[in-house]
């Protein structure tokens, strides 16, 4: 079975992402914003079917070469971005801000950028794009997952090569 297959077909999902160092992203027409080294949490849902569901979703993710349609992606471009965890559960698209504001509320974590990934919000998270320091908290951000969906699939991802 491969890491995607792992996945629910729909539901919530949680990238860990690790910036090797400091890097600049530009966000298409919201300008430019300085990340520090360290991890970071994205949180999204994808609650289509087949080429529009949460294995898809990962995968697209996945690839560095594609059009940059979410603010997702400009991050996911940088040469200095790797995702290195996926956790997803069976749950419900409300419950995506509520395991995203979760996250924000773990020890240490903050808001590197307004706005990031909740353009279409509506329950005040502020971002879904989430810096948790030197230390990825997958441990974490699994019980979050748990704690709000009772269930969590948790996927080790290791991308050695440039080309994704």
């Amino acid at each position: 079975m491969s890491m995607l297959e792992a996945l629910p077909p729909k539901g919530i999902y949680t990238l860990v992402i690790s910036l090797a160092d400091p890097t600049r992203i530009k966000i298409s027409d919201r300008g430019r914003f300085s990340l520090k080294r360290g991890y970071y949490a994205y949180t999204g849902s994808a609650m289509g079917n087949g080429a529009v569901g949460l294995r898809q979703r990962v995968a697209r993710h996945l690839r560095k070469r594609k059009t940059r349609h979410w603010h997702i992606d400009y991050l996911l471009a940088s040469r200095e971005a790797r995702i290195t965890a996926v956790i997803a559960c069976s749950a419900s698209a409300s419950e995506e801000c509520q395991i995203s504001r979760n996250i924000q509320s773990i020890s240490g974590a903050s808001i590197p950028i307004d706005g990031f990934g909740a353009s279409d919000c509506r329950q005040g998270c502020g971002s879904h794009l989430v810096y948790c320091g030197q230390d990825s908290a997958l441990g974490k951000i699994v019980a979050v997952h748990r704690h709000v969906a009772k269930k969590a699939n948790v996927v080790h991802v290791t991308l050695e090569s440039k080309e994704r």
